[in-house]
């Protein structure tokens, strides 16, 4: 046997790039959190799990063009698929018999097939939740049509994750075994692109059209990270035009409280008992009241497609909604690892002060990543 050239770098580049890129998504989606283990913020870390997922869209899908035009054994035309030849090296697995394969064995064959074909999928519900439960990304436009469906996408995209994660553990013993059992060598090839083997060194593509197309497209994993990143820092407000007379009224005591942060029968049981708003008269004339409520009503949770109105609606029930904020189930859960003494904070002082860290409450827009707590005592 002699040493021969079979990995070419592209292939080396995408193996370890897709390996570091599917661990950050993983780790940055919190798995462990299925077991009851929190290790993670998840709102916290969404920008780069949504960066590192695109990449590895972007990677998969270099891979697909590399199994037709890159080099043999990276070709899907040099995998042994048969039903056949995986059955008899699963045999031989069995048997803890050596086995050959200067490119992929039956097993790793299909196993890049799986790898691609599951891995596609989870990037593509992932971007379908993060376009009708986030209304961003490049599928936002299904957000208004969509939106109600948002936790079975995120089921979907859940299941598609633990069954390519179950591949890619089926995967890692299988190369263990062959490593630690049989000395093949595998991992050290991955990295050199050199194995032993009986065969013919079969040359690597060495076009520069080709080199510089495979290169460009790897590449071009950086650059999609950081921009996907940098473009969840902020989102614009949504749409809404506050009346002049409900700041004038309200904001004078407290925030002018977005509409869609309580449900209609919420803001009409509130308006039609003025007299006694939380222990004070809050009493105006009747024509400020009714333009104020029916700015309230018109724009009320039930009316929004935003997200945290959404998920406010979902918390809350039919029975008896809420007539404060902060009694919301969806509120409470969000708000449970915040200190007490953060909201003691000067630049914070009250519970009800959502737009000292949400910049665009005023507005109804609460989106993660525009959270901000002020520092101050």
């Amino acid at each position: 046997m002699k040493e021969i050239k079979v990995w070419d770098i592209q292939t080396r580049i995408f193996h370890w790039s897709l390996v570091l890129l599917i661990l950050s998504t993983f780790a940055t989606a919190d798995i462990l959190s299925f077991l009851g283990i929190d290790m993670v913020n998840k709102d916290a870390w969404l920008a780069f799990h949504i960066g590192t997922g695109a990449a590895v869209g972007i990677l998969l899908s270099f891979r697909i063009f590399w199994g037709f035009c890159g080099p043999h054994y990276s070709r899907f035309s040099s995998l042994p698929l048969s039903h056949k030849a995986l059955f008899s090296y699963l045999d031989t697995v069995r048997r803890n018999t050596r086995t050959s394969y200067t490119g992929h064995n039956p097993a790793a064959s299909w196993t890049v097939l799986c790898v691609i074909g599951l891995g596609l999928l989870v990037v593509i519900s992932g971007t379908v939740v993060f376009a009708i439960d986030e209304r961003r990304g490049v599928l936002n436009f299904l957000y208004g049509d969509f939106y109600r469906f948002a936790d079975n996408f995120k089921l979907l995209h859940l299941g598609l994750s633990y069954a390519l994660l179950a591949v890619i553990f089926g995967h890692i013993s299988g190369v263990l075994n062959e490593t630690i059992r049989h000395k093949t060598g595998i991992i050290t090839a991955m990295f050199t692109g050199i194995k032993s083997s009986d065969e013919l060194e079969k040359p690597l593509p060495t076009g520069g059209l080709l080199k510089t197309v495979s290169f460009a497209w790897i590449i071009a994993i950086f650059p999609t990270v950081i921009y996907l990143i940098s473009s969840m820092e902020t989102k614009q407000p949504i749409n809404l035009t506050i009346p002049a007379i409900y700041k004038k009224e309200c904001a004078a005591c407290h925030m002018a409280f977005p509409p869609n942060a309580l449900p209609v029968k919420s803001w009409e049981t509130m308006m039609a008992n003025l007299q006694d708003h939380f222990g004070d008269d809050a009493s105006i004339d009747l024509t400020s009241k009714k333009e104020i409520e029916e700015f309230l009503v018109k724009n009320a949770a039930e009316h929004s497609h935003e997200e945290a109105a959404i998920k406010f609606i979902r918390s809350i029930g039919k029975d008896s909604p809420p007539l404060r904020i902060t009694d919301i189930p969806y509120w409470q859960e969000k708000h449970k690892p915040i200190p007490q003494a953060t909201y003691l904070r000067e630049t914070i002082k009250s519970k009800i002060n959502c737009v000292a860290c949400h910049k665009w409450s005023e507005y109804g827009s609460f989106e993660d990543s525009d959270i901000r707590i002020p520092k101050g005592f």
